[in-house]
């Protein structure tokens, strides 16, 4: 009997889990068609019918996090990181803890991405970005640019680098790196305007016109474009 009853509950997990799959690929589908508060809705499904699944609570608490539903987000990334420690749920927690204005906390979880960290999403580039908002732009610089050599594609981790450098008085390199995030992606128009400001700042005005203008009319134009 009792063997019995083993195989049921095994039986039972795997049913669940397959179920909870299910419910994410609909959440997927979801975020894909742009309905966010039916992703969130699924996934929270899947999260309550298998919270050991890998996936199940951690998609739920991004999903609240994309409507800044950043209370409500951390009890399922709680349970998300109570499964073990993971890179991405600490990354995920710092972001929320940012959203709730807690400094302190979000500091801890991104400390805890960095040094998790193995692939993916590189979590160095926002604790960067985060310290540059902190008006810690000096520590941010070694952190993003360590980011920045080893994902040289990204576009984000050159601008937040070229962010913290023109916040910690040097727009020369500042400009460097926003100038390689622009040629990585032409239409971050708020990069352009930053690119702007640095060559301002260096006098190079003829070249700053040029960004600002280009970087306002891109920005005009999206918002315009936005539902």
């Amino acid at each position: 009997m009792h063997r019995f009853a083993t195989i049921l509950l095994l039986a039972l997990a795997g049913a669940t889990a397959q179920d909870a799959d299910g419910w994410l690929a609909r959440g997927r589908e979801a975020i894909a068609s742009g309905q966010p508060e039916r992703a969130a809705e699924t996934f929270a499904k899947a999260c309550a019918l298998a919270p050991q699944h890998r996936d199940a609570c951690y998609f739920h608490g991004r999903a609240l996090q994309a409507l800044d539903r950043f209370e409500e987000a951390r009890e399922p990334l709680e349970r998300a990181l109570a499964r073990g420690a993971d890179a991405r749920v600490h990354r995920a927690l710092a972001l929320n803890y940012v959203g709730l204005v807690q400094p302190e906390r979000a500091e801890l979880h991104f400390l805890a991405a960095i040094r998790l960290y193995r692939s993916g999403e590189d979590p160095r580039v926002d604790y960067g970005a985060f310290l540059t908002r902190q008006a810690r732009a000096a520590e941010a610089v070694p952190i993003l640019d360590a980011a920045g050599k080893a994902h040289p594609r990204s576009a984000r981790a050159h601008t937040e680098l070229g962010r913290a450098l023109l916040e910690a008085g040097k727009p020369d390199a500042a400009a460097r790196s926003l100038k390689r995030a622009v040629d990585l992606d032409p239409v971050a128009w708020a990069v352009r305007l930053l690119l702007g400001r640095a060559y301002q700042q260096l006098g190079r005005l003829a070249e700053a016109e040029r960004q600002l203008d280009i970087g306002s009319k891109g920005w005009a134009s999206r918002n315009q474009r936005a539902p």
